[in-house]
């Protein structure tokens, strides 16, 4: 980036997931006190939305600064199942899970960036935080072990949490590949007791400019999220960890300063690191569309 230019845009990512999971008295809730309800599974639904507001103002050549701020939907529903796969209503209603649509900001992202070119290949490197504003909510697990109405979903960690990240790209002709990680970690339990999972990502693509408006491409992605703990203690409920790698193709439309683009990612190999989960909790794509524009503020 030249210094003195603004890089701006929005993307809108999403993708669906369906987790099952059994529940068996006491912790199906307060109707346990009163009768011996037959164990249930948990069949539930998630939509999740994401649209990330992102400005990045060089002020040098070689230096930038970035603030990225999320808005996130999470519309839920949920299926109650005898073990046997029938469907019912539970007449007492329930603690866990309800059908819902959450909307809130999650944690603003705010970096410095370093870029340099060496050998003909452009690298830059970023550090910075995740700043706490998003929602959280107070440990789920405890209380549907004391039979109160809780919820899973958190906006936010509740801490100020490092950003690491590197890319490169080089370019020949009409091709480049290029190749980036970030580390966003998680040093610490909020007010709550709740550590969110460390998160490692990287990716290697290539683009082809198949005309002078529109580049082709595929990437392969890696994401990696340590397990969550509340209290430091890994809930076998939870987020119990995952490691995915995704094979992608995006399309990149630029109108001058301007560019749209539309990728979407499938998922091709999807570890738990709690092997019951292998087969509860899956998505079958995510999908991004954004765009994004370059004005020169020093001309």
């Amino acid at each position: 980036m030249k210094e003195g230019s603004l890089f701006v845009g929005a993307r809108l990512m999403g993708t669906s997931l369906n987790v099952t999971h059994e529940v068996w008295c006491p912790s199906i809730g307060p109707v346990c006190a009163l009768r011996r309800e037959p164990p249930q599974v948990h069949d539930q639904r998630f939509l999740v939305g994401e649209l990330r507001a992102f400005a990045e103002l060089a002020v040098r050549d070689w230096l930038s600064l970035e603030l990225q701020l999320p808005v996130r939907v999470t519309a839920t529903s949920i299926v109650f199942r005898r073990l046997d796969g029938t469907p019912f209503t539970p007449e007492y209603g329930d603690i866990h899970h309800r059908d819902e649509t959450l909307v809130g900001l999650g944690d603003p992202w705010l970096q410095a960036r370093l870029r340099t070119s060496l050998a003909g290949v452009s690298v830059a490197v970023s550090a910075g935080a995740t700043l706490p504003v998003g929602r959280v909510e107070p440990n789920p697990f405890a209380l549907g072990r004391a039979g109160l109405t809780h919820q899973h979903v958190q906006f936010g960690a509740g801490l100020v949490n490092p950003l690491v990240g590197f890319e490169a790209s080089r370019q020949w002709a009409r091709v480049t590949a290029r190749a980036s990680g970030l580390a966003q970690l998680s040093l610490g339990e909020n007010l709550y007791g709740y550590q969110a999972g460390s998160r490692f990502l990287a990716s290697v693509g290539v683009d082809v400019r198949v005309v002078d408006a529109l580049s082709l491409g595929g990437t392969v992605d890696s994401i990696t999220e340590l397990p969550e703990r509340w209290d430091g203690r890994v809930e076998q409920d939870g987020n119990v960890g995952r490691s995915d790698l995704l094979l992608g193709a995006q399309a990149v439309w630029r109108l001058g300063e301007a560019a749209v683009t539309l990728s979407v990612r499938v998922p091709v190999v999807q570890y738990f690191f709690d092997d019951g989960y292998d087969s509860q909790l899956r998505y079958p794509a995510i999908v991004a569309l954004g765009v994004q524009r370059t004005f020169e503020l020093l001309r």
